[in-house]
């Protein structure tokens, strides 16, 4: 109202019930003359009339010239519309102040003041229709809403009332006013699962050692190297499920994405399809299964009292079994996995599987090629997991998770996901040299009281960051445009203000509509990011008791230096620092 041009709202009634039943109130200092303007060179000031509009549903104030009228202020002037009646109307200062500053200078005239208003109520359908929020303006001196009638006018919408949210529409009506509050929502499509693979036979944790429930291990309860006969289940193939359809506010189906299928690869040597099972593969021949991604192979199996110089260097097409040690300066390659049920010393394994030591490594540090350089002589390098008690001057790199029972020691360590030290009661100590994983790495202690030098890096660098980030913030830019736009036409339609030309109006409409299409558009490129991140864990360094200083962390490219001490928890990215959470 600050035009002080008040126009009555649309759908707003010219009666009321409790609307002043006078249609023209005098103030206490006189009557109205019947000319609407009046020479006012001989006045100082105003009397003032009021009059209410049933059609309109306005209140006009009448300035009338006079020498005996007091001075108005806005005080007088609203306690004069409370006392006409019309004090619960809407009467902003900005439409009383001109008509107080009219009347002390003497001018005549009939102006606005107050407007009788009906609660109002404004929807907004979210891009992806599944919320809709509501902004609920208050009575003044009309109608106040009913829950019933937010209920008809969102029916008349075409939303479906499964999904209104009552409670929501009772409380905004007990207040008499809301601010963007959720009223009705949809239920969101639950994509299938993609198509998985279940392994049949655990091999590697046949191997782990077993703890009682008091942490002490009974050596001579470990499972032989996992051999199976023909015909034994090996890997099942699960099928991909088509998800489950949602609903949008209107009450239409959303359909699902259906997870992505796979196929068994092609069976390797010693496995096969079961002849009455089709998503099952089973052994043709006895010996030690090998499981890829997807398929699964039976090798044949090794045995071996040691590596030495009794055995020489091994090499074998198939997984190895060692039931003593490595000895230093030897090698063990294979195909399939390697089990070592002792020590390996200064020595190189290399599996195409997995590998798993049940004593520990320790190896030794050597002078290189170049000067002040240094090398670590017992390597271990395995396509799957690696499974280990300790970590001595040792270079390893898993291709999956690397598992560490008491602790790794100067050494350079690397997983393709995950590295866990002390899982599940292991002392669990990462202590100087280099750590990496893809995905994490989980610790009880990190670094030491003698301050040795311990660097850990996570994750890996996200380009798409930055990317996402423009993404977020175009689409905010774009609804803000959008909602001022729709708030403007809203105005012009309800005549709070001027009406534009045609051609004005054809190009707000345009605007109005490709700012539309751009927020469609903006929205499904972020649903596919979404879809293509959610299963994307955040790299993370948990430290389950307590870090030392001279410790340097790195996560997703993010590096942070500490020279204190500091206790339990998890470090994470977050924006350009890295954050300790509990």
């Amino acid at each position: 109202m600050g035009d002080n041009n008040i126009s009555k709202p649309s759908g707003a009634s010219s009666h009321s019930e409790g609307s002043p039943s006078r249609q023209e109130a005098p103030s206490s200092s006189g009557s109205a003359s019947g000319a609407d303007r009046a020479p006012t060179s001989h006045c100082s000031s105003c009397s003032v009339s009021l009059r209410f509009d049933e059609t309109s549903a306005l209140v006009y104030g009448r300035l009338t010239p006079s020498a005996h009228a007091p001075a108005l202020t806005l005080e007088a002037l609203r306690d004069h519309l409370s006392k006409a009646g019309y004090g619960a109307f809407y009467a902003p200062d900005e439409a009383l102040e001109p008509m107080v500053l009219r009347a002390n200078q003497g001018e005549a005239g009939e102006w606005v003041l107050a407007e009788r208003r009906n609660a109002r109520v404004h929807w907004e359908v979210s891009g992806d229709r599944q919320e809709v929020s509501m902004t609920l303006e208050p009575a003044w001196g009309g109608e106040s809403m009913t829950v019933e009638a937010l209920v008809a006018a969102l029916e008349a919408q075409g939303i479906a009332s499964k999904c209104v949210l009552t409670d929501a529409l009772q409380s905004a009506v007990q207040s008499g006013e809301a601010s963007a509050v959720t009223i009705a929502r949809g239920r969101p499509p639950r994509p299938g699962q993609d198509a998985r693979f279940e392994v049949l036979v655990t091999s590697a944790e046949n191997l782990a050692l077993r703890e009682d429930e008091k942490g002490r291990v009974d050596l001579q309860h470990l499972h032989d190297f996992v051999v199976v006969e023909p015909g034994a289940p090996l890997l099942r193939r699960i099928p991909a499920t088509e998800g489950e359809p949602g609903v949008d506010v209107y009450g239409q189906s959303i359909q699902p994405q259906a997870g992505k299928n796979a196929s068994f690869g092609t069976p390797g040597h010693g496995a096969e399809r079961s002849a009455s099972e089709p998503n099952l593969l089973v052994s043709s021949i006895r010996g030690h299964p090998v499981f890829s991604a997807c398929t699964v192979r039976v090798d044949p199996t090794l045995r071996l009292k040691s590596v030495g110089v009794s055995s020489g260097n091994v090499e074998f097409d198939g997984s190895v079994e060692v039931a003593g040690d490595v000895g230093s300066g030897f090698s063990v390659r294979a195909t399939g996995d390697i089990c070592v049920r002792g020590m390996v010393e200064s020595a190189s394994l290399r599996a195409g599987g997995s590998i798993t030591v049940l004593g520990g490594v320790a190896g030794e540090e050597v002078a290189g090629p170049r000067e002040g350089t240094h090398e670590l002589k017992a390597r271990l390098w395995a396509r799957g997991d690696i499974r280990v008690k300790f970590v001595n001057l040792a270079q390893l790199k898993a291709g999956a998770d690397l598992h560490v029972r008491e602790y790794i020691l100067q050494s350079r360590v690397n997983a393709g996901r995950d590295v866990l030290v002390g899982q599940p009661s292991g002392r669990g100590a990462l202590i100087g040299g280099s750590t990496q994983a893809v995905r994490g790495v989980v610790v009880n202690q990190l670094g030491s009281e003698a301050g040795v030098s311990t660097d850990v890096t996570v994750g890996v660098v996200d380009h798409k960051r930055r990317l996402r980030g423009a993404l977020d913030a175009e689409m905010d830019l774009c609804r803000q445009n959008l909602r001022k736009l729709e708030t403007m036409q809203k105005r012009m339609a309800q005549g709070e203000m001027a009406p534009p030309n045609e051609d004005t109006r054809r190009r707000l409409d345009h605007t109005r509509n490709v700012l539309q299409r751009r927020r469609e558009r903006l929205a499904r490129i972020s649903e596919r990011l979404k879809r293509r991140y959610h299963d994307k864990e955040a790299a993370r360094i948990h430290i389950r008791q307590r870090q030392y200083g001279n410790t340097l962390l790195t996560v997703e490219g993010v590096s942070r230096r500490f020279s204190a001490e500091q206790g339990a928890g998890h470090w994470q990215r977050a924006g350009s620092e890295l954050v300790l959470q509990g």
